[in-house]
């Protein structure tokens, strides 16, 4: 996962969102209408709208971040030292430890073990910082140069039990279809039913879990690249399928086959909206690839825009596709793999696509997890061993490494079959994953990367001065905190010499902005700020710099 590997070529803002799209819009979209229903319209709709704003909000973490990450490793290579360490690149006759407290500068990051800051702060008191997001930045790299060595472990530990969870969920939802379409179900409340003289439907399912990793475990002991018409040809299974359920769903309310508007609104089971929290966050989970995503849109200053665009666009299409699904279906009705609700459909053309939509899409994308996960589990193993120096996962050569290799594959293969082979929940795997893992890695590891970059000091006075700032932008007043530093050069912000009012310009990425206040950069992001500072109590830090990297 570390690297920024090769040139990744560019693409238009429209481009950028349909990708973010259909990263959001994958496997847990199918347990989404299973958990709403069982909650109930109301509460699901609030919990849903809650829960994707604080994806939004943490996604807006990890944009900083990268822009944030850009701008300290484009200042360490100006300077001559290693962003990674803090070690220098080039001797400097004036460097020396002693400097440290004559530094003036506003120096926000902090590094792991101080080093690159404190190498940052004696080279040059008069720091500015190009913050930009055209650097391709991994979610990897973010973490080996911001986080410590125990917060490097803890990161790929959260990253590893997500994949577990991940290909869990693929192994059971992959089996599950194809014994509802081999041995379908005699009624909606059988939980074991025979399919031959034989095979009952647990047997067959089981089956098909060992025949699932025959096929597609040999692919985890190699390496898979998924193509372009792969993607291509699973975006567009994807969005007809869930096109044609909405469509089939909406023709059976209308033909009466619903449920009354009372009774839909009348069921309520609070009980339930733990599971509902976790199957919401890993259905809006795109974290892990957003770092991918966004460094190759053209236009930086439209990547708010696509970021809000596409989670609004998710929000939009689970809200008509849990709808639907709750006024047509009893709660109790509902398959926690939602496509096999229409197995039974009268064209049976529509019943069979929608079966297996999830046994092309997701067998395609089991072996690159899983490779993906050998590779995690490789780095999380030898950044155990702390005489070993962090990022040197490099495989070994010869019987060992083969052996080495094949013990990792093993390593990710099993366990998920495992798992598979003794439950087919997949409402249980799909909240269990988002609920831990996935919070973890949307809330713990976005936050804590925003943190490292951005934040420091004075908690008291930083949530109170946020928080009358929010009040003012609600009211539209003007308000400019005092956590703000005062107007000086340096720190990426230069006097307009030119400008006799005081007001100073910014610059990022080589050009030059007016700097606005703080109240008028939260309109942008708007409740990323709030709910940062909100979360983190943070001190003196500069916000708003990073959200200039997406302005013109």
């Amino acid at each position: 996962m570390a690297g920024g590997g090769p040139s990744i070529g560019s693409y238009s803002p429209l481009t950028g969102f349909v990708f973010i799209f259909n990263l959001i819009v994958g496997a847990g979209a199918l347990t989404i209408p299973h958990a709403f229903a069982n909650v109930g319209l109301i509460y699901g709709c609030i919990a849903l709208s809650i829960l994707a704003s604080v994806s939004y909000v943490t996604a807006t973490f990890m944009i900083e971040a990268i822009a944030g990450v850009n701008a300290l490793k484009r200042r360490a290579r100006e300077l001559g030292v290693d962003a990674a360490n803090g070690d220098e690149k080039q001797p400097v006759d004036e460097l020396s430890d002693s400097d440290d407290g004559d530094a003036q500068t506003e120096f926000v990051p902090l590094m792991k073990h101080d080093a690159l800051e404190r190498k940052l702060r004696a080279k040059n008191t008069d720091v500015r910082f190009h913050f930009d997001l055209s650097k391709k930045m991994e979610l990897a790299e973010m973490a080996e140069l911001l986080f410590n060595h125990r917060g490097i472990i803890a990161f790929y530990t959260c990253i590893t039990v997500y994949l577990y969870g991940d290909l869990a969920i693929y192994a059971v939802a992959v089996p599950k279809s194809l014994r509802e379409i081999i041995c379908p179900r005699p009624s909606a409340d059988a939980v074991v039913w025979e399919c031959s003289d034989k095979f009952n439907s647990s047997d067959l399912y089981r089956l098909f879990v060992v025949l699932f990793g025959l096929l597609l475990g040999p692919f985890t002991f190699g390496h898979v690249h998924k193509t372009r018409t792969l993607q291509l040809v699973s975006t567009v299974i994807r969005h007809a399928s869930f096109g044609l359920m909405i469509v089939l769903a909406i023709i059976g309310i209308s033909r009466g086959h619903g449920r009354s508007v009372a009774d839909v609104v009348s069921y309520e089971k609070p009980a339930n909206i733990a599971t509902f929290f976790g199957v919401c966050i890993y259905s809006f989970m795109c974290h892990h690839s957003v770092p991918g995503l966004v460094a190759p849109i053209t236009d930086k200053s439209k990547v708010g825009m696509v970021l809000a665009s596409a989670f609004m666009a998710v929000l939009s299409v689970y809200f008509v596709l849990c709808a639907s699904a709750t006024f047509r279906f009893q709660p109790e009705d509902i398959e926690d793999v939602y496509t096999l609700n229409f197995k039974n459909y009268p064209v049976q053309a529509f019943g069979y696509f929608l079966s297996l939509f999830p046994v092309f899409t997701l067998s395609a994308s089991f072996p690159l997890i899983c490779i993906t996960l050998r590779e995690n589990i490789r780095y999380l193993a030898s950044s155990m061993n702390e005489s070993a120096p962090l990022g040197d996962a490099t495989p070994s050569r010869g019987l060992y490494g083969f052996l080495e290799t094949n013990m990792y594959a093993l390593v990710a293969l099993l366990p998920p079959l495992v798992v598979a082979f003794f439950t087919e929940d997949v409402s249980m795997l799909v909240g269990f994953t988002g609920a831990y893992a996935g919070l973890g890695i949307q809330v713990g590891v976005a936050l804590n990367l925003w943190l490292c970059v951005f934040s420091q000091g004075n908690t008291y006075s930083q949530l109170r001065d946020v928080l009358v700032c929010f009040v003012a932008v609600a009211v539209d007043r003007p308000y400019v905190p005092r956590f703000l530093p005062a107007p000086s050069p340096g720190v990426g912000v230069e006097a307009d010499a030119s400008d006799g009012s005081g007001r100073h310009a910014s610059r990022y990425s080589g050009s030059t902005r007016q700097q606005e206040p703080l109240c008028e950069s939260i309109r942008a992001p708007g409740v990323a700020l709030f709910g940062a500072s909100v979360l983190g109590g943070l001190g003196r830090a500069d916000h708003d710099h990073a959200w200039h990297a997406l302005k013109p």
